[in-house]
């Protein structure tokens, strides 16, 4: 394991689409939504396998603290950078530069969502190894995931084919650009032009390349870590220049504008774990397609999900294709195809306090 080799796992986020199980107070990277341990207990050992237990960080509003050292039991509070507000990726990421920067200026950085499930963790460790030394080189490098079907819940990744990199037993590709969300025609397109993959939200990159980055292509961004840099010894000032800076996920404020990134392909199978389905697509299931989680029962129904954290049994009968959750937060039903919508109770019961 190498000193400089630092990793910071983003568990911020609120979780949504899984409601209502996943809620503010206990989003999904709290909980055991795939296998048995909270999501962020397995991304936390996935990265201990190769980077040293106090070069691993963890940032999210301070009140999440508590849930983290619930799942991660020896977890050290100085390893916890905690948000002074919600601002998105850019501002979180720059407030854990100028964290970090102070403990070692010469870091290379490996940014992971606290939420993903990643199978083959060997191959997973061996590659991420690979692309934190190729930091060194001046860019940022990302994880590319071949598609498997034409997805418009993933923004996109164009890498160029020719001119690949070949460096520690790994080939890197320029990435050409950055591309957003795609309606289903343009997602069939890139499938069949075999040079997009998706991009999996994690970064890799060398702290001080990473202020520079910011300085030249997002000059908006690089003027707020200088003002964030100079007070960071003054916490009260920090958090009120903080909540003041636009709110801007790093996708947009920098990776779209920056030409020093690359690409590798990732020989890991990965899952954002983005909704209920992703749950009835990476449990096991039953002679007829079902997923049962919990005091559940399916009769006569095929290719759903019945989920219950609750002592009363939940039945589904004669039913295909739907989603059934029971939880002490709400109940939900919904066909599969409309999983997505989620985000509308949750946006709904938020403007009704509830």
């Amino acid at each position: 394991m190498k000193k400089n080799h630092f990793a910071l796992i983003m568990a911020g986020g609120q979780g949504t689409r899984f409601w209502p199980w996943s809620t503010a107070a206990m989003p999904k990277q709290f909980l055991s939504v795939v296998g048995k341990q909270p999501l962020i207990t397995q991304t936390y050992r996935r990265l201990h396998k190769f980077i040293a237990a106090e070069n691993i960080y963890v940032i999210a509003d301070k009140k999440y603290f508590p849930a983290v050292r619930a799942c991660l039991p020896k977890f050290a509070h100085r390893n916890f950078i905690a948000e002074p507000a919600a601002r998105n990726t850019a501002p979180a990421l720059i407030q854990a530069n100028i964290f970090l920067s102070r403990i070692n200026p010469q870091a290379n950085l490996l940014v992971v969502p606290a939420d993903h499930h990643i199978a083959d963790e060997k191959v997973f460790a061996r590659q991420l190894k690979s692309a934190l030394q190729y930091a060194d080189n001046r860019c940022v490098v990302t994880a590319g995931i071949k598609p498997s079907e034409p997805h418009t819940g993933y923004g996109y990744i164009h890498f160029a084919k020719a001119g690949s990199i070949s460096e520690f037993k790994q080939q890197f590709f320029q990435i050409r650009q950055f591309k957003e969300k795609p309606d289903r025609k343009t997602a069939i397109k890139y499938l069949k032009n075999g040079s997009f993959y998706w991009n999996s939200g994690m970064f890799v990159y060398k702290l001080s390349f990473f202020k520079e980055f910011l300085a030249q292509y997002a000059p908006y961004y690089g003027n707020q870590y200088k003002k964030l840099d100079k007070s960071y010894k003054n916490p009260e000032l920090f958090a009120k220049i903080y909540r003041k800076i636009k709110p801007e996920s790093i996708d947009y404020a920098l990776m779209e504008k920056l030409r020093e990134t690359v690409m590798f392909k990732s020989e890991f199978s990965w899952n954002d774990v983005g909704s209920w389905s992703s749950v009835y697509e990476m449990n096991e299931k039953d002679n007829r397609g079902n997923v049962c989680r919990g005091t559940a029962l399916a009769v006569d129904a095929r290719n759903s999900l019945i989920f219950s954290c609750e002592k009363k049994p939940v039945a589904v009968i004669g039913l295909e294709n739907v989603a059934v959750i029971d939880t002490e937060n709400g109940i939900l039903v919904a066909p599969f195809n409309k999983l997505q919508q989620v985000k509308q109770v949750t946006d709904f019961l938020r403007a009704k306090n509830k």
